[in-house]
């Protein structure tokens, strides 16, 4: 029997030569195929892992923009079950009122929300002690078209409108308004 060395690099003629016992090019000479490219099967490892990384990462971002990840902590419990009764709650979630627009807007309500969840663990804050400020522009964002059906001695649309409409987005004993400004209850 005749043992013939491949060189790996080489494409000549000889390398694609069947093997002396007449197997195909493409068997080695113990009858397998050879070994697939192992840079090939790395970059598929990568690729897989990345997709992976991905798609974990898109389920968790989506799953902690739900109101049911954001009850998960007891204070802010009372205003998930709010919601849960509002006129909103079969048309926004917690990231359409409590976070600017676009992704910007939200991953910056995410790393609010990181900070939110270090003050849980490391001080575990009473529900009482939890504000949350919603600016009359992300109401307007989807109430804008209702604006010409109100009446004349409606407020301007600068005005908070939390401070009457609290309970159309959550309906709790928790204050209606604070003014993040001046740091009191109404």
């Amino acid at each position: 029997m005749v043992v013939v060395k491949r060189n790996r690099t080489s494409d000549s003629a000889e390398s694609r030569q069947s093997s002396p016992d007449g197997a195909p090019p493409s068997m080695s000479e113990s009858g397998s195929k050879p070994k697939p490219n192992r840079r090939r099967k790395s970059l598929l490892i990568w690729i897989v892992a990345l997709a992976l990384f991905v798609a974990a990462g898109f389920g968790a971002w989506t799953y902690t923009s739900t109101p049911t990840f954001c009850g998960s902590c007891h204070e802010i419990t009372p205003s998930t079950t709010g919601w849960a009764k509002s006129a909103h709650a079969e048309e926004a979630t917690c990231m359409d009122c409590h976070a600017d627009e676009g992704l910007t807007g939200e991953f910056v309500a995410h790393i609010g929300g990181l900070q939110e969840a270090y003050v849980h663990v490391t001080q575990g804050p009473d529900e009482s002690d939890i504000r949350g400020f919603v600016p009359a522009e992300r109401c307007l964002a989807c109430h804008e078209k209702d604006w010409a059906k109100l009446p004349a001695d409606h407020p301007t649309k600068e005005a908070p409108c939390g401070v009457c409409h609290r309970d159309s987005a959550h309906v709790n004993d928790k204050p209606l308004y604070v003014n993040e400004k001046e740091g009191e209850s109404r």
